[in-house]
Formats: structure tokens, sequence, C-alpha cells
């Protein structure tokens, strides 16, 4: 393939062929701009030598690293990684929680021309062992001395791993430090990468059985940073938070759009931080998975419930005000004056305060990895933030449909991006063509040969993502469902289970998982909000009860008869990521639920 980049929004781009090239490019033009904040490594970090404390404009226990510090230690990096043997096409496979190191650890290897393979720390270790041995990774850096000793005993049989780091010293393993920098060597590397070269290897997770390497390149992340930022630009300088797993595309794809328009990025040390980092750095913008959103309402609601009757009042009518603005608007409607005055006054008594304990200038929200209920998405519009959805699979690079602010309509993911193009199946199913879908899976010919079918016109091949969808008249795609969760009943009924569990979600419920293969009825298992689980002590049972029965009622009545839910049960506790029940990025894995519960 040639180097010219032809996909939309290219000539954004100018010289640039590769991400660590994006990086460089960013580098030059402002290098002393602050592109991220990070906290203070701890003492024996391998990046705690470079921790330098009170720089300005830091709160205490964090410092700002400049894009002259990130290419420092990036070039650091590249001079370490080289003399262990990594150049191009080299796998490096990084099992540690999100971080500045990480991040630029990432940009290193792919500076070489090597593959990082980014796999999540919270999967058991046959599973990472088993990622690392389809990978051929020659490196692991994993995140500490207990997940080193967690892995020992799967490490040994890897023929293709040389070396294991750690990203903190401790005193089974060494830290994977940086060397002196060489940055001349750096421009070098970085001038030899094509667009078609490898970038990372990222594993699906495996809802359905094994997980596969999905082979993404440098022009495949190229593709989709240039179409997003033609069709929403974002403000340079733009504040937002960095969390989400940098094993799963979605996150590393945000990190590498942010030096486009240089965001200032503040690195969470991890989702329980999530809070207190939010107060820190007063994002305008916050890039997320629907889980966290449900969190963030649920925590807001527990809140006012303590508060007592007033402030639950007055939050459920802000709701309910600023819903109605919201679809008479989307609906291009004239919103009467009294509609408009008792927004001002929800905004003011509500909306305000609400948006304070975000840090008070969250103004975009940017879900994606999974679906985002209507319900949800209106409650943090009525709040005053503007929701934007975004649809894309680990083999489309993240997204391949987005909503934009002057152009978001919830329920929906938006229009295709530009140069993707979309069709729908007889059964239902999504098909997507484009330059941002990848190539095929890692050394897994006959899965590829699945998902993949050439296309009549001689242009791209048609990935079939497996989701379930419908196309409205303007274009945007509505996401229905997974083709492999459709539930067939003991009756032939087929029923697609994510639009009922969205449907009761929510108040007192925080997840729900609908069952009913092969049953003549569908049943639901149900876990409450962890604020409200606590409160549900033995004489706040029957309100508990009564409070699911009433969620469960209403998603029932606008529900065909066959596809109500006919009894439900609650489960003990959470699903969790450590449990194996949860996904890393927080999607429930729907069979191992089921197994485990179906006494239940």
């Amino acid at each position: 393939m040639s180097d010219a980049l032809t996909f939309p929004g290219a000539s954004r781009l100018g010289s640039v062929r590769s991400v660590p090239a994006l990086f460089l490019d960013c580098v030059d033009r402002t290098p002393d701009r602050v592109a991220f904040t990070v906290p203070l490594a701890p003492p024996g970090h391998a990046f705690a030598e470079l921790d330098r404390p009170g720089a300005p404009g830091a709160p205490e226990g964090w410092r700002q690293v400049t894009l002259r510090d990130a290419l420092d230690n990036v070039a650091g990096l590249v001079v370490r990684l080289r003399s262990l043997g990594i150049g191009k096409g080299s796998p490096v496979a990084i099992v540690a929680e999100t971080s500045h190191a990480w991040a630029a650890l990432d940009l290193a290897i792919l500076s070489l021309g090597g593959v990082t393979v980014g796999i999540y720390p919270t999967l058991p270790g046959k599973d990472i062992a088993w990622q690392l041995a389809h990978s051929k990774a020659q490196i692991v850096v994993v995140e500490d001395d207990a997940l080193a000793t967690r892995l020992a005993p799967f490490l040994d049989p890897l023929p293709e791993l040389r070396h294991t780091f750690a990203m903190k010293e401790d005193a089974a393993i060494p830290a994977l430090a940086p060397a002196r920098p060489d940055l001349d060597l750096l421009r070098r590397q970085i001038a030899a990468i094509s667009p078609d070269d490898p970038a990372t290897v990222v594993y699906t997770s495996g809802t359905t059985g094994l997980p596969k390497g999905v082979l993404l390149r440098h022009r495949h992340f190229l593709a989709n940073i240039a179409a997003t930022a033609l069709v929403e630009p974002i403000a340079p300088g733009s504040r937002s938070i960095v969390f989400l797993p940098l094993a799963h595309s979605l996150q590393r794809f945000a990190v590498y759009r942010g030096l486009v328009e240089e965001l200032s990025g503040w690195f969470s040390p991890s989702i329980a931080d999530l809070p207190q980092v939010i107060r820190l750095c007063r994002p305008q913008i916050l890039v997320t998975v629907p889980r966290m959103l449900e969190k963030i309402k649920a925590k807001a609601e527990a809140q006012a419930a303590q508060r007592g009757p007033v402030p639950v009042a007055l939050l459920r009518w802000a709701v309910l005000v600023g819903s109605a603005v919201y679809w008479l608007e989307r609906g291009k409607q004239r919103v009467p004056l009294r509609l408009r005055l008792q927004q001002a006054l929800a905004e003011r008594l509500v909306g305000s305060r609400v948006r304070a304990a975000l840090g008070g200038e969250l103004t975009h929200i940017i879900s994606g990895g999974a679906a985002l209920s209507v319900e949800v998405g209106l409650w943090f519009e009525a709040m005053g933030m503007a929701v934007c959805e975004g649809w894309g699979l680990t083999e489309t690079c993240a997204p391949a449909t987005m909503t934009t602010v002057n152009d978001r309509c919830l329920g929906t993911v938006g229009r295709p991006l530009p140069g993707v193009e979309l069709r729908l199946a007889e059964d239902g199913e999504v098909f997507v063509r484009g330059p941002g879908v990848f190539d095929g899976y890692l050394d897994q010919a006959q899965a590829t040969a699945q998902v993949l079918t050439p296309a009549e016109d001689g242009g791209l091949p048609w990935f079939h993502t497996g989701d379930l969808g419908t196309i409205d008249t303007d274009g945007r795609l509505r996401i229905t469902g997974r083709k492999k969760a459709i539930i067939v009943t003991a009756g032939g009924e087929n029923i697609a289970p994510a639009p009922i569990e969205k449907a009761i979600e929510g108040g007192i419920i925080d997840q729900v998982i609908v069952v009913g293969d092969e049953r003549p009825y569908l049943v639901a298992l149900i876990t409450l909000n962890l604020d409200v689980q606590a409160d549900a002590q033995a004489d706040a049972q029957a309100a508990v009860q009564a409070a699911v029965q009433a969620r469960v009622d209403a998603a029932n009545a606008s529900l065909p008869s066959f596809a109500t839910i006919k009894r439900w049960a609650l489960l003990p506790r959470a699903l969790l990521v450590e449990e194996g029940e949860l996904t890393a990025t927080l999607k429930i894995k729907r069979r191992v639920v089921v197994e485990r519960y179906g006494d239940v």
C-alpha cells in the first residue's frame, strides 16, 4: 500500500504517516505546552525519577508533563527497548493499569515500529498467558510484583517471551526505566514507519468464547482521528480525563486524538479515584462508557434521597423539565416561554449543583463502548451537559458513527463518519466498511473470513459487526442488540434482551440480565445500586422488592406479552470484573453470569 493517506480529513494531518509521527508533530509545534497532568509516582516506580513536584498549576501530589518532557521520556524508552532487541514488527505486551507510564511505553513501542499488545491486568493468569502466547510477545511489562508473582507459573512455557519487566521497582523483577534519550535516533525510527505497519493487537473481550486478536494498523487510527476531528472539532486546551483501560481501543484512540487538538489530559490513578480527579481537573470533556454514567447518576440520586423528599422531588422535576426541552429542540419545535423559565429555575436549583460536583465545567460527554440508555442520557442533558454517542467495535478501531453537539439524538449512535458506509443485512445485522475497519484477526484466517466479505464493487470489504440495528430516514444508526445475544424462547420467539434490560435499569436497580433461551417465558437477574444495597436492611426489604417490581411493571407495560418479564430475582452483590462476570470495559459476560446464577 502507498504511504499516501487518501481518507476523508487526511489533509488535516499534513505529512503525518503514523501515530508516533502525530506525537512528534505535536511536540515540534508546542514543545512547552502541558500535555498531561499526572499523579506523582510512588518511590520505586520506574518513572519516579522524572517526577518534579511543585510545577506551576499542578495540585499537591500531582505534576504537569510538557510535551518536551514526554518526548525525552519516550526517547529514553526507545533506547532501552532497542537495546533489548525490539524493532519493526516486534510484539511487546503491557499488562498494567492505565497510567502515563502505559501511554509513554506505548508510544515508544510504536516509535520503533513495534506492536503494542495491551492486555487487561484483571484477567485470570491463564487468559493473560494465552494472549501472550498468541501474540508471540517478546517482552511483557506488568504492573507490579504482585501481578508478576501471579503470572509466574504461566510464563515459563512461552517460547517467544524473552524478558519480563514491571512498571514499579519491586523485589521480584526489574522495572523498565528509560535510558538516556537519543532524539536523533527517535526521529529516524519514526520516519521509517509506514501507515500500513501494524500498530497494535487488541483482544476482543471474549464474552462468547476465546478472544480474537484484532490487528490495527497506523492508518486505521489516523483515519478515525482525521474523520472525528473533521465532524466535531474540539477547542485546544480543553481538559479531559484518561481513566478507561488503555488496553481497549476507545481510550487509546482518545489519547491519540487529543494530540491533534492539544487537549490537556489528566490521568486518574484508578476508577475509584475518578470523583476526586474530576473535582481537581474540572474537565470540559469526559470520554466514558455508559456504566460510568449510570454510576454518576445513581450516586446523585442517592445523595438527594439522603437529604430528604424535597431534594428528590426537585431532581425529578428538573429531569422532567430538561427532558421536555430536549425533545422539543431535537424536533425543531418552539420551546414555550413558561418551559424556558422552568428550565432556568431548574438550572439554578439543580443543574448547576450537579455540575459543580463534576468540577463545574463539564459541558460535553462522549459515551461509547456499549449502548447508553435514553433515560441516562436525558438525565445528563437535563443537568446541562451535551451527551454525544459513538458506535464502533474493536474491529473498527473505535468509532464508526457518532453524534455531535449540534446533531445529537438520544437513542441513536449518529451518522457514519466521513468515508464510512453502513448497510443492514436481512436479519438486521449491521455491516460497515471504511478506512478505519481492520484487515483481519491475528493468525485467525477462518475467523476473519467469517466477518469480512469482499465488496461487490471491488472497494473495501464489508465487516459483519454482529450488532443488530436500524437506520432512520436521516441516516442515523440505532443499535437494538447483539445477534449472538438474541434469546429464542421455547415458543420460538426471537427477543433482543438489551432494550428490555435498559428499560428496567435505573433508580434502585443497577444491572439487569434477561434470561429466556428455551424457556416458556423471560426471567431477570437483578442487582441493586450499591448505595441502595447498603441501606436495604431487613426492615426495608419489602420497600426494595416493591420498588424493583414497579420498574419491572413499567417496562412490561410497553412490551408485547411474549417479551415481558414474568419472574425476577435479586443477586446478592454487584457483578464484578475480578470475578470474571464483567469485561474490563464493564460489559456483562452473559454466559458466565447465567452459568453461575442459573439455580437462582
